[in-house]
């Protein structure tokens, strides 16, 4: 149990003792549990609720809504989340620990009260995916019993004791799964009082946890401040993951911020230097909306890995491999990695861990931000990152592709519409690009490594776009000569991009199509000269090289080239034989297939 113990189970009752469902005390004065529990024990009068400690059944305690976290269902499964306060403490209670990740396959404990079992009854249970509203996580029978009618409120509980989500759906007493109520679910109705249980901060960092005196200013200038209002909306949102990297020193600013805002402390602290209820539209991101977040300054690899992994509670003895740790997870996370030029060795941390993550984070579900200090500049051989999936360069706002005049209103307009009609393009072309991957990869041994896709931060560069130079009598940031400067440089920029990235993608599914066709010739290849040898009876002499080409070919990852090799050298082995009389002679059957096709050598190979 690594030391801890488990939060302790309650039972939820009404006025007239009958109990309807379960719960877990957070601590000595909290409860969680299901919102749709609460009102079925208050009833149609609107009674009092009542809750009872596993162990101190005698002692029941009143319980009151605690109404910031307080969610009735919602359409689509969604919501249906409550803590309750006590009327007084619970002496000696524990304090609970929930974790926002989750990995596909891992194990659950559920205690609940089902009919004639008042005393409780343990079930179990893995974890499998989300439901189509992202809030809720399927559970899979482990054995008998299974989660049935009174597992409603009940935690599920790892085997570290942290709770991971709250039942919250039953299915009939034969049914398969059930579903749990997820901890980021409860987080967003519930954040006031889930924040304090969260089992890991997103870093260990000291800058993410107290602000620096200038962090307050970082959203002065109008393009870093229309930046983070546009990370905020990316990292936030629903959808495949991506990879977004961001340069120059005010990004640095941006990005530590950013993480910030998303852990108590900072904001805390933050609130101090100058109200973050004050900050503008779209800047505040919610408290736990980053899940892993480290400063690279000074670290070596392999450090920096252990604690995006400790943050993200997988284990931290597996080297630097943190892709195959994050393909584990059952939940999308988001992972931010700042001052990544800073790194005691940029080039290796992007090589080895960075890049692998960045190139698989669509089909994996990260969302991962890189922080740099510069972008566009420097040694290109030292300091690395994904070229394509750069967001923005505010190491100085001036024109990035000569010093061309900023179009008119109706122009820009245009082509901001053209944009985004040309990254949902970009973003088609990948999607298709990694269907055909992951087709074709575990068929080809030769297939060319991923390259990072680059429809998120096109779209967060689009948005930045559209934020600063789409009206222009509404935006005073036009004002500024270096503003106007940037604008016209990062449209012809963001516009090559885009480009860019829209050929690189259909190039890559025609090549990866291409492997295949390569594949399918051999194999036509192969039949037609096995053809020719069973025309002339030699299917059987000829069998062992006739399968060392066919197993490469049709069983298991395909070497392309040692495919051809085989099955050259099968139609050599063919045409040896068909030309080699005394061969023929030997065994009599190519003697008689000859004289069946009157004397002919056979065959056009």
């Amino acid at each position: 149990m690594g030391g801890h113990e488990d939060p302790w189970l309650v039972r939820i009752e009404d006025d007239g003792r009958r109990v309807h469902g379960a719960g877990t005390l957070l601590d000595e004065a909290y409860v969680l549990t299901c919102a749709h529990v609460v009102e079925q024990a208050r009833g149609n009068a609107g009674g009092d609720v009542w809750v009872r400690v596993a162990g101190r059944a005698q002692d029941p305690y009143r319980a009151t809504v605690v109404p910031c976290c307080w969610q009735p269902p919602l359409p689509e499964h969604r919501g249906d989340v409550a803590v309750l306060r006590l009327d007084r403490p619970v002496a000696g209670a524990p304090r609970a620990r929930i974790r926002r990740t989750w990995q596909d396959g891992e194990r659950v404990r559920v205690f609940g009260f089902p009919a004639r079992t008042d005393n409780g009854q343990r079930v179990d249970a893995v974890l499998r995916s989300y439901d189509f509203s992202h809030e809720r996580i399927q559970l899979d029978a482990v054995r008998e019993p299974r989660v049935h009618q009174g597992f409603s409120g009940a935690a599920a509980l790892a085997d570290s004791g942290e709770i991971l989500g709250v039942i919250a759906e039953v299915r009939g007493p034969q049914a398969e799964s059930s579903w749990m109520i997820s901890a980021r679910a409860l987080q967003a109705y519930a954040s006031s009082v889930i924040d304090d249980y969260l089992v890991r901060r997103p870093s260990r960092d000291e800058r993410f946890s107290h602000p620096a005196p200038e962090d307050h200013q970082t959203l002065d200038h109008p393009v870093r401040l229309a930046l983070t209002q546009q990370l905020v909306a990316w990292l936030g949102s629903d959808g495949p993951g991506g990879v977004c990297a961001v340069g120059g020193p005010g990004a640095v600013r941006v990005v530590s911020r950013l993480v910030g805002l998303t852990v108590p402390a900072y904001r805390a602290a933050a609130s101090a230097l100058a109200p973050v209820a004050d900050a503008p539209a779209g800047t505040l991101p919610p408290v736990g909306g980053v899940d892993a977040a480290v400063d690279a300054t000074g670290k070596p690899t392999a450090e920096i890995a252990q604690e995006v992994a400790t943050s993200l509670s997988l284990p931290t003895d597996t080297g630097v491999r943190l892709v195959d740790q994050l393909e584990e997870l059952g939940s999308p996370v988001v992972v931010v990695v700042n001052s990544v030029d800073a790194a005691a060795d940029p080039y290796d941390l992007y090589q080895r861990v960075l890049r692998p993550v960045a190139v698989r984070a669509p089909e994996i579900g990260v969302r991962l931000l890189l922080g740099y200090r510069e972008l566009g500049g420097g040694d290109r051989g030292s300091v690395a990152y994904p070229r394509g999936a750069v967001a923005a360069d505010l190491a100085g706002l001036h024109a990035r592709h000569g010093d061309g005049e900023l179009p008119g209103a109706a122009e820009r307009v245009g082509s901001l519409d053209r944009l985004v009609a040309a990254v949902r393009e970009v973003a088609a072309a990948e999607r298709d690009a990694l269907t055909v991957y992951q087709h074709v990869a575990p068929r080809i041994s030769t297939v060319p490594e991923q390259r990072v896709a680059a429809a998120a931060a096109l779209r967060v560069r689009i948005g930045l776009l559209k934020e600063i130079g789409g009206v222009p009598e509404q935006n005073a940031a036009l004002a500024e000569p270096a503003v106007r400067a940037w604008l016209a440089g990062e449209l012809a920029a963001c516009t090559a991009a885009a480009n860019k990235a829209l050929a690189r993608a259909q190039d890559r599914s025609r090549e990866l199509t291409g492997l295949l066709a390569h594949r399918d010739r051999l194999r036509a290849r192969l039949d037609a000269y096995r053809a020719e040898a069973a025309a002339h009876g030699l299917v059987e002499d000829l069998g062992d090289s006739y399968e060392a080409a066919r197993g490469l070919l049709y069983h298991g990852l395909c070497d392309l080239d040692e495919a051809e090799r085989r099955v050259a050298d099968y139609h050599a082995a063919v045409r040896h034989r068909l030309d080699s009389p005394a061969d023929s002679d030997a065994n009599g059957r190519t003697d008689a297939g000859n004289r069946a096709h009157g004397g002919a050598r056979g065959g056009v190979w």
